[in-house]
């Protein structure tokens, strides 16, 4: 089944970056319509459309139908919600690859999105040694 409309969760780190990566490759063979979503606190508005706007002028994602989007709420229920309100074909996000007590005290986003999404969720799994700017869920 070919994907129209591919969600990308951006959380401002280099690991989540790496799922656009991913994304954007589907992207491309699909003809797909890419859109960043960044969920942040609403201080974090002007910060969150700054930074959609600059990985939307990186390299990988030129030629693409692409849009940012900025919402306010709890990561996982943010993109739940996005994704079935925009009727999205493909959620594509990053594992942080947290393991034992970590995971079990923060939760894992990934995981919650796959239980409750609508739709096919991808998730990209994420490599030690890359360094986070900032973490929607830490």
């Amino acid at each position: 089944m070919p994907y129209k409309k591919i969600l990308v969760p951006l959380d401002g780190s280099s690991l989540a970056e790496l799922a656009a990566e991913h994304a954007a490759e589907v992207a491309r063979m699909c003809e797909a319509h890419l859109i960043f979503l960044r969920v942040c606190h609403p201080d974090g508005t002007q910060e969150a459309a700054q930074y959609l706007y600059d990985v939307n002028q990186e390299a990988h994602f030129h030629g693409l139908d692409t849009e940012g989007m900025v919402r306010y709420g709890t990561p996982a229920e943010r993109i739940v919600t996005t994704a079935h309100e925009l009727l999205v074909d493909l959620i594509v996000l990053s594992s942080h690859g947290r393991t034992g007590l970590a995971r079990q005290v923060f939760g894992s986003v990934a995981e919650e999105v796959m239980r409750k999404a609508d739709c096919p969720v991808t998730v990209v799994k994420s490599f030690r040694g890359h360094e986070n700017r900032e973490s929607m869920d830490s």
